[in-house]
């Protein structure tokens, strides 16, 4: 990796290619594409977005919209047209909270059910593919140093 040290102390890239902004933006792009093609492979028609509901659903079902919402999926208005269409698609359903009826908690309906045995099924092999060549203590350095930058980038946002 060919970089320049400037005065400021900080080592700058000279290409490209070596930009981390440039290379998480490519790899999100072809995390998103490979995902695609693997729900398409499946029969499955999904977004990553509605698999990261149903994913948080998966492992606490009956959370409310805001529980489900976070920055990646924006604003309110935007979580709403998401679940809309996975009600339409019947992966989730929506009902009144008990306590108080203006709030719905959201549910995994039949359709999510059968998503996460396919995702059981075909997400293992997937990702055995994606991540080969790097052990458990490289993926938890690269959560870990992931982590840090979203904490870094949040806090001055």
């Amino acid at each position: 990796m060919k970089k320049t040290n400037n005065k400021d102390g900080i080592i700058h890239p000279r290409l490209l290619d070596d930009l981390i902004n440039h290379l998480i933006y490519r790899t999100a792009r072809l995390l998103r594409l490979k995902f695609q093609r693997d729900m398409q492979a499946v029969g499955l028609d999904m977004t990553q977005e509605q698999y990261f509901i149903l994913f948080k659903l998966w492992h606490k079902d009956g959370q409310y919209q805001a529980e489900l919402a976070d920055g990646l999926l924006g604003d309110a208005p935007n979580i709403t047209r998401i679940l809309d269409v996975m009600e339409k698609k019947k992966m989730i359903s929506r009902r009144p909270d008990a306590v108080d009826r203006r709030r719905f908690r959201i549910f995994i309906a039949e359709k999510g059910r059968e998503i996460r045995k396919l995702y059981k099924i075909h997400a293992p092999a997937s990702r055995l593919h994606d991540y080969r060549d790097l052990d458990d203590g490289d993926l938890e350095e690269l959560r870990r140093i992931l982590k840090i930058i979203e904490e870094n980038i949040s806090g001055q946002l």
